[in-house]
């Protein structure tokens, strides 16, 4: 899936390391909104979907395979960019959730010390593997 050249895109501006950690919020409850948006020192162009892939694995990661699979979509309804569609989407998404194998873990060092001692390398990998298969599921044609 990922060994094929980059789908093509309509290019935009990128945060490139969009995450839960990067985002800024205020309010409580029901009204929490994002405030802000911080560490643009890897923006570029490029994608959209390299914006959404990543931060989905980010919350695939740390909550669970059924919210990174779920981002899309409230990207798109809140007003995001447009994305790629089936297999051109899935290339994305692949490519950024492909990078953390074969250690899941290495991205939970700061989110441990900060007390998320549950994301353990088992938990993690195996969160990783559901989250692949289920953008297997979702985005790959003749699925």
């Amino acid at each position: 899936m990922i060994r094929r050249d980059p789908p093509p895109y309509e290019g935009c501006f990128l945060h490139r390391d969009y995450h839960p950690g990067n985002v800024l919020f205020t309010g409580s409850g029901d009204g929490v909104r994002i405030s802000g948006v911080v560490d643009w020192v890897e923006t570029s162009w490029g994608p959209a979907d390299l914006d959404v892939a990543h931060c989905s694995t980010a919350l695939a990661l740390l909550y669970g395979p059924e919210y990174g699979l779920g981002f899309r979509e409230r990207y798109e309804a809140l007003g995001g960019h447009r994305l790629a569609d089936g297999p051109d989407h899935l290339y994305w998404r692949l490519l950024d959730a492909l990078a953390y194998v074969p250690d899941a873990a290495k991205m939970a060092g700061p989110w441990r010390e900060l007390g998320r001692v549950d994301l353990t390398p088992a938990a993690l990998g195996g969160r990783l593997g559901a989250y692949v298969a289920g953008l297997l599921e979702r985005y790959a044609e003749g699925r």
